[in-house]
């Protein structure tokens, strides 16, 4: 009985997916957007699928990435928003193009876009190609 409980737990576990990196993601929107407002930062918004390669290569090549995840953590309030599993805000859904990742950054106390990008294969190649990415859109 113990086996198979061990067995299970394993099973289980290997389904389990782990989005969150090293970055310090909001539990919702609404929440990213209230701590934007209050630390005055822009709300970076990753939009993906549990199902799309792309969103789990930039989940644990990018997010896990020290030096990524510190500038996302410091310059940004992110929130990961899986549209498979939970409903996009209608402040945000009105700039999702419907492909996965859709990577936006958004001004909180305007509601409007200020950059966006998805998934480039020039990421394959190097990984501080997305970090280029996130700075332009602090400019």
């Amino acid at each position: 009985m113990k086996k198979l409980f061990l067995i299970l737990v394993f099973v289980v576990s290997s389904f389990g997916f782990d989005w969150s990196g090293k970055v310090n993601w909001a539990m919702n929107y609404e929440q990213a957007k209230s701590l934007a407002i209050r630390t005055n930062k822009p709300i970076f918004v990753d939009l993906a699928l549990s199902h799309c390669p792309p969103c789990k290569y930039i989940s644990t090549h990018m997010y896990t990435d020290d030096k990524i995840a510190n500038f996302i953590n410091k310059n940004f309030v992110p929130v990961l928003i899986m549209v498979d599993e939970e409903k996009v805000p209608t402040e945000v859904a009105q700039f999702f193009s419907g492909y996965t990742p859709s990577l936006i950054i958004m001004d909180a106390k305007k509601g409007v876009q200020i950059t966006q990008f998805s998934f480039d294969r020039e990421f394959l190649k190097n990984k501080y190609k997305f970090l280029d990415y996130l700075k332009k859109g602090l400019k």
